[in-house]
């Protein structure tokens, strides 16, 4: 007996054991999972079976980080509560993405900074974890944009925030995301870009955040004290060509510096010459692989070549945390785009010491 077959209809791969869709095909993907919104994880429709959602947030976040008024920017600059923010999954499927990621993540990053660190020291598999976590995040947000309108108002006729989406790259994230499920044996080079960095407590409240870029697939989760910044599809060039530049972070990092970090590994992950590209490789005996074709060298545009600048994106990420009353906000935006401002080191490319919340309120009470 075979171990992979065929669908007829679908040309999706499915398992001769236990007809489960170990593949998708690209048209099968957008036909269940983007248009007829199947479970994302097992592509079941919802008259097959019992379902009970998946919060795009976790709800181990929610709890500890979020309130009942939490709510996510969406791309149309409308907000939604992370209550109601959810896209279909089958019961079964959700339950597995709890003991597969949910359980094992929220354990590693409920811990302090240094244990953090000493577990990805101790197993950096945990890393991997942390990738297919973070892609999962990522793939969620962009899935639910599939059922929000353009316009929010209902009196106004539009199509859903996701209709102009190029679901090409999406369709490989996917991929990435149910490979427990599919059994997929993911290739070291696929993976991409992730670090993990302390955060600056900077309010009384541990706070969770989240930022992420579509077409770059630059994504920046904030979780209490842990920071964790990744690329999706550079197959670690971001890692490489900053490699000195992250050893030079010592430090916690406050919000204006992870913004400029976003900043930086979007505008190089935008400007590689020659970019990995990942395929699929279904074959009987040895099973079903995602692996990478990698160009011979890391190649980045010249500056005239770029397709974006570094210091537009800067103003972009960081000017969004500048509150419209703040003196010289013009000045400093201007300096920003510029490139005479930058958050992360001085001019001696040490880096940047700031005050956590809890340091500021005591030198307030010794000045008192």
């Amino acid at each position: 007996m075979p171990e992979f077959l065929q669908h007829k209809k679908t040309n999706s791969i499915i398992s001769a054991k236990d007809r489960r869709i170990v593949y998708f095909s690209y048209e099968d993907f957008i036909d269940k999972i983007v248009k007829r919104h199947h479970c994302f994880i097992c592509g079941i429709s919802p008259k097959g079976k019992t379902f009970n959602n998946e919060h795009v947030i976790p709800n181990w976040i929610l709890r500890s980080y979020g309130t009942p008024a939490s709510f996510m920017i969406l791309p149309n600059q409308t907000t939604i509560k992370h209550t109601k923010y959810t896209v279909p999954c089958c019961a079964d499927c959700n339950t597995e993405l709890g003991k597969t990621l949910e359980i094992p993540v929220s354990t590693l990053l409920k811990k302090s900074y240094d244990e953090v660190c000493a577990e990805l020291e101790r197993d950096e598999r945990l890393y991997l974890k942390l990738f297919h976590w973070v892609a999962l995040l990522f793939f969620k947000t962009h899935l639910k944009d599939t059922y929000l309108p353009m316009e929010r108002d209902k009196r106004k006729t539009s199509g859903t925030i996701a209709e102009t989406y190029c679901w090409h790259e999406m369709y490989h994230v996917h991929s990435i995301v149910r490979h427990h499920y599919s059994g997929a044996k993911i290739n070291d080079k696929v993976y991409g870009t992730i670090v993990v960095y302390e955060a600056l407590v900077e309010t009384e409240e541990e706070e969770f955040d989240y930022l992420d870029n579509l077409n770059s697939q630059i994504v920046m989760v904030k979780v209490g004290k842990i920071v964790i910044l990744a690329v999706l599809n550079d197959s670690r060039y971001c890692m490489a060509c900053y490699k000195t530049m992250l050893n030079k972070i010592t430090g916690p990092l406050n919000s204006v510096q992870i913004r400029e970090l976003f900043a930086r590994f979007r505008y190089l992950n935008m400007n590689i010459k020659k970019r990995p590209a990942y395929y699929t490789l279904i074959d009987p005996g040895k099973g079903y692989h995602i692996r990478a074709r990698m160009p011979k060298k890391i190649e980045i545009l010249k500056q005239l070549e770029e397709h974006i600048s570094l210091f537009k994106l800067m103003r972009l990420y960081i000017g969004d945390l500048m509150p419209p009353e703040l003196e010289n906000r013009e000045q400093l935006l201007k300096d920003l785009e510029e490139g005479r401002a930058q958050y992360l080191f001085d001019c001696d490319f040490n880096f940047f010491q700031h005050q956590s919340f809890q340091e500021k309120k005591k030198t307030e009470a010794i000045k008192v």
